[in-house]
């Protein structure tokens, strides 16, 4: 595909990780644009970023808002078609990124995750994504290996470690601030776009190595940011299901509040009281983006791993 990518890194106080992982991205992105989008730093990010890497454009917030606004500040300010997304914690291998624009020849394919391996035991950890629809929720936590000739579906996108159309991106409203400061917000931009017909696929032979939340564990305590897990996970649904699987997520939802009250779990509760909160927003929502949705819930279930074809102009090389 014409164009070529861009790499977009949101971050918050991340200096010191930039200043460990970006000479990876740089050797792999081979002097396509970078773009990192600072989320209101006060480590001086900003100014480290022009000292030490002047060819790295950086857009800044005069405030902390969450990955969702900052990666969708990145997505708005990068200039190529193609977007790799990344957190400020990955290192791609040095092929990692030449594997993926091939994907966009298929104009089915709205965006690719990436093959990732977590520091520092370097073991894997995320691939393709399968989920399946159990007892109100969608399970979306499986991963699945592929060979590395086999081009996969995906359940969804990672939002620490893909790539899409920027367009697309845009024209789907990129992630949803509903879900700040953060989880979820890939869920539900990758279910949506599902919904409305294009296809997500899963690329084995993109590698990278990541540290697993290291932004996010200095962002709240424990229970807060259990609290936003609950959250975000009920706003999702409460979102996007179509009415016959939104009753039977309501049912087994309010039957796990009254499960975690009597138990004395309270994240749940927690994340449910601020989830109703912005029920109002959910309803504007859903009458907005209904009109949208080509395909029903029961249609994207991806329970076990699909491979699909490659393109031509995809040479199959062993890892």
């Amino acid at each position: 595909m014409s164009g070529g990518f861009s790499v977009v890194i949101p971050t918050w106080n991340g200096r010191e990780l930039l200043r460990e992982y970006l000479p990876a991205v740089l050797a792999a992105a081979q002097g396509s644009e970078i773009v990192v989008s600072d989320d209101g730093s006060s480590d001086a990010t900003a100014a480290w970023l022009a000292e030490a890497h002047p060819a790295i454009r950086c857009v800044r917030s005069q405030r902390n808002r969450g990955f969702a606004p900052a990666a969708n500040a990145g997505v708005q300010a990068a200039t190529a078609p193609i977007v790799v997304l990344l957190n400020n914690d990955v290192a791609p291998a040095a092929d990692c990124f030449a594997h993926l624009v091939p994907w966009f020849d298929d104009p089915a394919i709205f965006g690719v995750t990436l093959r990732a391996f977590d520091l520092p035991q370097k073991t894997f950890a995320t691939g393709g994504k399968l989920g399946r629809f159990r007892r109100g929720f969608w399970e979306t936590w499986r991963n699945y290996e592929a060979s590395a000739d086999g081009r996969g579906a995906s359940f969804m996108l990672v939002g620490g470690f893909c790539a899409f159309r920027r367009e697309v991106f845009l024209e789907l409203g990129g992630f949803d601030p509903i879900f700040a400061p953060y989880y979820s917000e890939d869920l539900d931009l990758s279910y949506r776009a599902r919904k409305r017909g294009w296809r997500l696929g899963y690329e084995p032979r993109a590698r990278l190595w990541h540290a697993p939340s290291s932004s996010v564990r200095r962002h709240s305590t424990p229970f807060r940011r259990a609290a936003v897990i609950e959250r975000n996970r009920l706003l999702f649904h409460w979102r996007n299901l179509d009415s016959p699987r939104l009753a039977a997520h309501l049912l087994w939802a309010h039957l796990l509040l009254l499960q975690n009250l009597l138990r004395g779990n309270l994240a749940y509760p927690a994340g449910y009281l601020q989830a109703v909160r912005r029920v109002a927003a959910v309803r504007g929502f859903r009458r907005a983006e209904a009109g949208a949705w080509q395909l029903r819930d029961q249609e994207l279930e991806l329970a076990e791993p699909t491979l699909l074809p490659a393109p031509a102009s995809l040479e199959q090389e062993p890892l």
